[in-house]
């Protein structure tokens, strides 16, 4: 059923690897347009090249705990294709110091949520 979001622009965090890159590929396999944020720069630039170019995707190197880079995700987005109308918010951290929900201190825990 390929097709369903075509001409949608979709914004993926964390779009370089694990479920952010399945649903990358997935949204250009159904006709979006997905600008990709994520930190791994070489890794987001191959992405789009392999993807088919600036016409299906964009990176922009975001940390999504920074307000200012996250405005400039979105704003890139509807700057280059028009509109923001898919945004998959799926970057995350697992830092060593919560590795168990036992061990987890407060600080941790806020800085993962």
């Amino acid at each position: 059923m390929a097709g369903r979001i075509e001409g949608r622009t979709a914004v993926v965090t964390g779009g370089c690897s694990g479920i952010g890159l399945a649903t990358v590929r997935r949204f250009v396999e159904e006709g979006a347009r997905v600008v990709i944020g994520d930190i791994d720069d070489a890794g987001g630039e191959a992405l789009v090249a392999e993807l088919g170019g600036p016409d299906v995707a964009t990176y922009v190197h975001v940390d999504v705990t920074s307000k200012d880079e996250v405005d400039a995700l979105f704003r890139t987005a509807k700057d280059t294709y028009g509109s923001v109308d898919i945004a998959f918010n799926n970057a995350g951290i697992s830092p060593p110091e919560d590795d168990s929900i036992l061990d987890t201190d407060l600080e941790a825990w806020r800085r993962v949520q």
